[in-house]
């Protein structure tokens, strides 16, 4: 048999196109009630003059032993319901035939499931914790320093008599966090092999990345260092002008641990 929606070869019992989803035999979705099955007989009446005795409630009969009870035959759905998917509780049932035909494609496609795209905070420590434990000695050192130096930029870089204490972020240590971003960015690429590249230049990059950041964080303490005299603010004694903070002091040592780390795969490496 054809459809007459795309004239393709379908089966002659089937309800709806499986090229189309063109409905063929609109009877299939017929809502109208099935006639009830006949009563079955009742029991003739007894005989006049005699009494109906009543069973007397006995012990369940025994069931002989190793013999197992018979399960209830699973009932069977007429062969209409298999064929239309049981058209009496398809949505299907409830859109007229003519319409359906007329409706494009892609609207009698039910919606599809669309998975969240967000990043699950639990899967991603999960990610962290496993790429820190795959890592050798040295880029463990070397990873651990670069995340320390960024944490000193959160820290007083400079402290001043006008301005009081100035946090790396604020301006002196910003070169340095940058640096410190590129360093575990280099580290990454490298460890996963992201990048289609000579291992070494990669390696070149993170020495680069971290020697820039310990270097700016080496002119920021001179920048910092005014030994001038100057009254403070609160009280009679004379402080200096502005001298480096212990953020800035702990930018140099994070730094020296990337560096020594990075020497150090660098070597295992070779």
């Amino acid at each position: 048999m054809q459809c007459p929606s795309c004239n393709a070869e379908i089966d002659d019992d089937a309800a709806i196109c499986p090229e189309c989803d063109a409905i063929v035999d609109p009877s299939a979705f017929d809502d109208s009630p099935r006639p009830s099955k006949p009563a079955a007989p009742k029991r003739p009446a007894t005989k006049s003059g005699v009494k109906a005795v009543p069973k007397k409630p006995g012990a369940p009969a025994k069931r002989p032993s190793g013999v197992r009870p018979k399960k209830p035959a699973a009932r069977e759905e007429p062969a209409e319901e298999r064929k239309t998917g049981n058209a009496a509780g398809d949505w299907r049932s409830r859109v007229d035939p003519s319409e359906w035909n007329q409706m494009p494609a892609s609207q009698r496609e039910p919606e599809k499931f669309q998975a969240d795209k967000g990043i699950d905070p639990d899967d991603f420590i999960t990610g962290i914790r496993v790429f820190v434990y795959g890592l050798s000695a040295g880029d463990k050192l070397a990873f651990f320093g670069a995340v320390a130096t960024l944490f000193s930029c959160f820290f007083p870089w400079k402290e001043t008599v006008m301005d009081g204490d100035v946090l790396g972020l604020a301006g002196p240590g910003l070169v340095t966090f940058l640096m410190g971003c590129l360093t575990l960015v280099v580290l990454t690429l490298r460890v996963n092999k992201t990048l289609k590249v000579n291992e070494l230049l990669l390696w070149a990059a993170q020495l680069g990345t971290l020697s820039m950041g310990v270097l700016w964080a080496l002119v920021s303490i001179k920048q910092s260092w005014d030994p001038t005299l100057a009254r403070a603010i609160e009280g009679n004694q004379e402080v200096w002008a502005s001298k480096p903070s212990f953020g800035v002091i702990l930018a140099v040592l994070a730094g020296g641990l990337t560096g020594f780390g990075t020497v150090l795969g660098l070597k295992g490496k070779s």
